[in-house]
């Protein structure tokens, strides 16, 4: 294992980057269509900086993680420490985000080991699908189309035919109890492909012994994360959910297809943004079934992501609507919308007169508030070390009684224990009484 270098969002590193280097970061900036990392000069110095993707950038034989921004701070901590608490709760927050296989009693001595992120998801994917592949493989009957000197399920008439010169030879097709399915083909691609990529010895180890065991599955050259669509699971094979879904993962942030030209340059890398949402809708959905995270007055709405089955235009043209809203998370009681919330990952200045909420976020949420008829919405932020007490500011709107509040909420919690989330969730709460009661 090579050094890792750890950066946070938007932080500036030291990286005598070379100019096969930027060749590299340029054709991966490229295949990802944003900038996941910049190379830039400081005098002679040459440097890094990180952008709002987190994740890990593979540049040869070097790599590059970068972690949330809300873990950068001054304090007393160590650039180690800060790093294993960012990517403890990176990780259950992609637990949450996407449903991911992440255990406690697995993931503590693997964060012991300082691995990067990309290796402990590896590890993961690693352990988990060995531990379903020992309870057995998902077997299904496929139907195989073969031809065979001796006659053995459907006779394909029609076929044989066709093909009147080989009398002695039988177009049939017969039912197979196999593992060589589209699950499992999908299983077989990210397998492959991680055994490539990791530099664990142990993880690399737990791979090859899953390569063999699934030799008789067919490696396809290519899969997408359309091919890896959750109908592939049925009630016979639910148990792979957690797998599908963080195979999923891998295929989704293109590391793997990037990978397979050159196994030595990739980036496996998200937006904050977009986790930032996921995580918070998420964890009030999960929560307010567990812990009662709705205050009364919000007890009875229905809780639509992304504001699902209700659809809000701001315009049409040619009488075709234009321009849709989707809060990232809508209450609504009955035809009613009495709150609706949106998350912005984005850091606040208590000095500044507008906390730095951005004119365009702030026209936006305008309208949904008329749109939707709603009398409030909240925008909420992460809590950054940068601030010393959580914000919570209310906006009144010029000629209306309708309100935009913004708050910060601290996501820097110990996510993956009980207490951690019954604090988030207590905080989420308070957050949503008060908003409720404006």
């Amino acid at each position: 294992m090579t050094a890792t270098i750890t950066l946070f969002e938007h932080e500036v590193g030291e990286f005598d980057w070379t100019d096969r280097d930027l060749a590299a970061l340029e054709r991966l900036n490229r295949a990802a269509g944003v900038d996941v990392l910049r190379a830039t000069v400081r005098g002679r110095r040459h440097l890094v900086k990180a952008t709002q993707y987190v994740g890990v950038i593979r540049l040869g034989r070097r790599t590059i993680q970068v972690l949330p921004k809300i873990y950068q701070s001054n304090d007393a901590a160590s650039q180690q420490q800060r790093a294993r608490e960012a990517t403890y709760n990176l990780l259950y927050m992609l637990e949450y985000a996407g449903q991911l296989p992440v255990r406690e009693h697995a993931l503590a001595p693997l964060l012991q080991r300082d691995l990067d992120w990309f290796e402990i998801l590896t590890r993961l994917f690693a352990s988990h699908l060995t531990q379903e592949w020992q309870r057995g493989a998902y077997r299904g009957y496929q139907v195989i189309e073969d031809e065979l000197p001796v006659l053995k399920g459907k006779w394909r008439l029609a076929d044989q035919l066709r093909r009147p010169e080989r009398k002695h030879i039988f177009a049939i097709a017969y039912d197979e109890f196999t593992s060589d399915n589209r699950l499992n083909r999908v299983f077989r691609f990210v397998v492959e492909r991680l055994w490539h990529l990791t530099r664990d010895a142990e993880t690399r180890q737990q791979l090859y012994v899953l390569r063999q065991w699934l030799e008789e599955v067919a490696l396809l050259p290519k899969v997408t994360v359309a091919d890896a669509s959750p109908t592939l699971l049925t009630r016979l094979n639910q148990r792979f959910e957690p797998l599908l879904n963080l195979a999923r993962l891998f295929l989704d942030n293109s590391a793997l297809q990037l990978a397979a030209g050159d196994l030595k340059t990739f980036a496996f890398v998200f937006d904050m943004n977009q986790l930032f949402e996921s995580f918070v809708v998420n964890f009030i959905l999960r929560h307010n079934r567990h812990d009662n995270i709705l205050p009364p007055a919000l007890q009875e709405c229905e809780l639509l992501p992304q504001s699902r089955g209700v659809a809000f235009y701001l315009a049409r043209r040619d009488r075709k609507p234009v321009f849709r809203l989707k809060p990232d998370l809508a209450f609504r009681d009955g035809n009613q919308f009495p709150l609706l919330l949106d998350t912005k990952y984005k850091r606040l200045d208590k000095a500044d007169i507008k906390l730095g909420v951005s004119q365009s976020d702030f026209y936006q949420m305008h309208a949904y508030l008329y749109r939707y008829h709603c009398p409030r919405v909240l925008l909420l932020y992460p809590q950054t070390a940068a601030l010393s007490e959580p914000l919570h500011i209310r906006f009144a709107l010029e000629d209306s009684d309708k309100v935009i509040m913004a708050a910060t909420v601290d996501l820097r919690v110990e996510l993956g224990k009980r207490e951690g989330r019954k604090s988030l969730a207590k905080e989420m709460k308070s957050i949503l009484q008060e908003v409720s009661q404006l």
